[in-house]
Formats: C-alpha cells, sequence, structure tokens
C-alpha cells in the first residue's frame, strides 16, 4: 500500500468509525501526531493536502497545510501558499507564525513581507531579562522555565527556543536556577537584592 493510499484509509477508517458511533472519537492530531513523531513530513503535507480538499473554506486546515510545506523544508512554497490566507486574515497568529518560520529559515527577516500590521517579534536581549525578572521577583516559590517561556510566547513570535532563553538567563546574573538535567524543567528564581 502506497502512501496515498494510507493517507486516504485512515480517513475512511475516520470517517466509517464517525458513523458508526455517531460521535467524533478520533481526532484530526492524532493523525499529525503520529506522522510528526515518526518524522514523515512528507506523509504530513499529503494528509493536510487531502484535509483541505475535504474543507476547502477550513482556515486552519489551510494553515497546516503551510506550516506542512515549511516542515517539508519548501519555505519559498509555504511563504507564497501563506500570502493569500494572511491577505484574508492578517490577524490570525498561526499565518504569522509560519510565515516568520518560512523566513527566517530562508536567512530573511521580517522586513522582508509585507505585513498589515508588522508581528512582534521578540528577540534575547535586555527587554527580555528584564521582563523574565518582573515576571520573577514577587514570586515566593522557583517557577519552571517552560512557565517562563510561556509568559514569553503570549508576547509574540519567539526567535529562540527555551535552551536559548536559559543560556541567555545564566549569562544575566539576576537569576537563581536549579536543573535536574531537563532544560524545560529548570526552576528559576529571581535572586533578591541584598
Amino acid at each position: 500500500m502506497d502512501n496515498d493510499s494510507k493517507i486516504i484509509d485512515i480517513n475512511s477508517r475516520r470517517k466509517e468509525r464517525d458513523d458508526k458511533t455517531g460521535e467524533d472519537e478520533y481526532e484530526d492530531w492524532e493523525d499529525d501526531y503520529r506522522l510528526i513523531s515518526k518524522g514523515d513530513c512528507e506523509g504530513l503535507k499529503r494528509l493536510r493536502q487531502e484535509m483541505v480538499k475535504s474543507d476547502f473554506k477550513d482556515i486552519d486546515a489551510q494553515w497546516r497545510l503551510g506550516d506542512a510545506y515549511v516542515l517539508c523544508k519548501e519555505y519559498e512554497k509555504a511563504i507564497d501558499y501563506f500570502i493569500p490566507l494572511y491577505r484574508k486574515k492578517p490577524d490570525n497568529s498561526d499565518i504569522e507564525h509560519s510565515i516568520l518560520d518560512a523566513l527566517f529559515a530562508l536567512g530573511k527577516s521580517e522586513r522582508d513581507f509585507k505585513w498589515v500590521s508588522v508581528p512582534e517579534i521578540i528577540r534575547l536581549n535586555n527587554e527580555v531579562s528584564d521582563f523574565c525578572y518582573d515576571y520573577l521577583k514577587g514570586k515566593k516559590k522557583a517557577r519552571v522555565l517552560d512557565d517562563v517561556y510561556c509568559q514569553l510566547i503570549v508576547k509574540g513570535y519567539l526567535t529562540f527556543n527555551e535552551e536559548g532563553l536559559l543560556n541567555h538567563l545564566i549569562k544575566d546574573g539576576r537569576f537563581e536556577f536549579q536543573n535536574d538535567g531537563c532544560v524545560h524543567s529548570t526552576l528559576l528564581k529571581a535572586q533578591r537584592k541584598i
């Protein structure tokens, strides 16, 4: 059985199960997760193409297909695909972030795209350090790095991952750390002023 047949088979199994039970026991993300876990970006792209064909008005399905182009390292194709979606939904942060992923992967910057409104780009700098310090200084207990990272995600597109943030804050000198070997669960606390 070739990959296209597998994708069609997955969709028919889902439909058959939904018809029998009358409710959706199988969620769309489960197929995505399985393919991403196996590193099968091409299979993911084909699955998402089928999803768009079955509901071409679903903006989320369209975004997921464009994101699959990014995961397949088809950055120019992804940007071209996202332009009409972005024009239709310029406030959709998923679309904005996928465009930024493609631009940065091509070595370009946010200035290389015609935005309706330029998205907030968060880079590692003193503002990020100050934000983290201000967030932690009022807390009695230490917080995990993921908590701090999630506070930043809400502010805009992050050009760094959790490990980059941790290394940046270690250099800052205003934080205490407790690490059990896993970056994500590193505990952080703002040092008290003496």
